[in-house]
């Protein structure tokens, strides 16, 4: 599946606000086969939910972001629980 940089532009710019929860996929159950390629997942998430900027995740909308940066997801939550414990302790 090929999306232009207009079409991921236009799904990257959809109002959270004007989700119909009803018309997204629900990514909880979500499964994803970890023998394929990232690409071949990424092909395979997109097709399996449309827009990959907007998804349920049971009966929570949520809106997804994504940086180009060298840190990983995991990287950020470390960081994320670091401050919190500052935070707490």
């Amino acid at each position: 599946m090929y999306l232009s940089k207009e079409e991921l532009h236009r799904m990257e710019q959809a109002d959270i606000r004007a989700a119909v929860p009803e018309n997204l996929v629900d990514i909880s159950n979500m499964e994803v086969d970890m023998k394929k390629s990232v690409s071949a997942r990424a092909e395979d998430y997109v097709q399996k939910v449309g827009n990959p900027f907007l998804v349920r995740v049971g009966e929570y909308v949520v809106k997804i972001g994504y940086s180009d940066c060298e840190e990983t997801l995991n990287d950020r939550m470390k960081q994320y629980i670091r401050k919190i414990a500052e935070i707490k302790y």
